[in-house]
């Protein structure tokens, strides 16, 4: 099976590493040949290296009529008929409408997954693109589109997202300790920790809200907020306000992951929105604790006071109660990560999330 995924970029993100993650499998265990079509980004070197082809668009639009997509469908035109193309796959809203003119164009079947929730904006009601079939990501995200959007429910398929829970390992104390000094953090300190791209809908501003509530009772915490992206400037300025530098860092996104995850005693999620989160999924599987927002697909992975505890979004102090109640119950910390663990191993793999991912893809041919 030859496959074309599209994504807007491939800077690091859930999107980005879902479409990666995905591709790599497909091509080490289905033997398929899988084209990634994208303006680039960090992820991008490693594709070469998972036998992925990276085709270049000039995707840095999020209008979905921009001539750039007009621009970008001509090209994968001939990729299409040249690569015999069988399934196009669209990911976000700009590469929905792209997949849409290219399938018009090469009469090639699309997906779509849905990663998260939307605005009932004209465009989408006038133009909906989600193809022949489209993925949901958690059972809310499938309530988003058939309650919010009307895409007949035959249509919508189930296809958590997952992880390869082996990629995250035990870490010695010399590694901790030296991945805890590169962000410049005393090794002795207890971390609570956020890996994700920094944006206004993941909240990591209640997270730093949270950390001054802290600060009194908990100097000896520090809070490690690892990724990019546009808030970092109003982030900085949060910092500089609240006069929390001393016990905040902000860092740029992590190449290892497991081993950031490592260096974390507590993982938070302080998300507004989410489709699922595969941040909490791959600290499940670092046996983490994870403080999260009660929103979108969270409750999905989450079952609070078992396998994480959750919040109001929005919530500062219910942050602070949440990170201090585990901070300090190492026995309960102790019984959430194992369960934690457990649940992702049965419900949230990436071989599961690829294999039911190819079904979708046969289903259109």
């Amino acid at each position: 099976m030859n496959v074309l995924i599209l994504t807007n970029h491939l800077n690091f993100g859930g999107v980005s590493v879902y479409a990666h993650q995905l591709a790599a499998l497909l091509v080490r265990k289905y033997g398929a040949k899988v084209f990634i079509g994208s303006r680039g980004g960090d992820l991008e070197t490693e594709l070469e290296r998972d036998g992925i082809k990276h085709i270049r668009l000039p995707l840095t639009t999020k209008c979905e009529v921009s001539p750039k997509v007009f621009v970008s469908a001509l090209r994968l035109r001939g990729l299409v008929r040249r690569e015999k193309i069988d399934v196009i796959h669209a990911n976000t809203r700009v590469t929905q409408v792209l997949g849409a003119l290219v399938s018009l164009l090469t009469r090639r079947p699309m997906v779509t997954t849905c990663h998260g929730y939307f605005k009932r904006r004209l465009g989408r009601v006038l133009m909906p693109c989600w193809g022949r079939r489209v993925i949901a990501i958690s059972d809310q995200v499938w309530d988003h589109l058939a309650y919010d959007f009307d895409v007949p429910a035959d249509r919508i398929d189930l296809v958590y997202n997952g992880i390869d829970p082996q990629r995250f390992v035990p870490h010695g104390a010399a590694e901790i300790a030296a991945q805890k000094q590169a962000w410049g953090v005393e090794t002795d300190k207890k971390v609570i920790g956020h890996i994700g791209r920094l944006s206004s809908v993941k909240g990591q501003k209640y997270m730093l809200l949270a950390a001054g509530i802290l600060r009194g009772r908990h100097p000896e915490f520090r809070w490690v907020i690892v990724g990019d992206g546009k808030e970092e400037v109003h982030l900085r300025k949060l910092i500089a306000e609240k006069k929390i530098g001393d016990i905040v860092r902000l860092c740029p996104s992590a190449g290892n992951t497991s081993l950031a995850l490592a260096a974390m005693d507590v993982f938070v999620m302080p998300s507004l929105q989410e489709g699922l989160g595969i941040s909490i999924l791959e600290a499940h599987a670092q046996g983490v604790p994870v403080v999260a927002s009660r929103v979108g697909g969270i409750p999905t992975v989450i079952e609070d006071g078992v396998t994480g505890l959750l919040v109001s979004p929005g919530d500062p102090p219910a942050i602070a109660a949440a990170v201090e109640k585990l901070l300090e119950d190492r026995s309960l910390v102790e019984a959430i990560a194992s369960r934690a663990q457990k649940r992702v191993a049965e419900a949230f793999t990436l071989d599961s999330m690829t294999q039911k991912t190819q079904a979708v893809y046969q289903s259109v041919l």
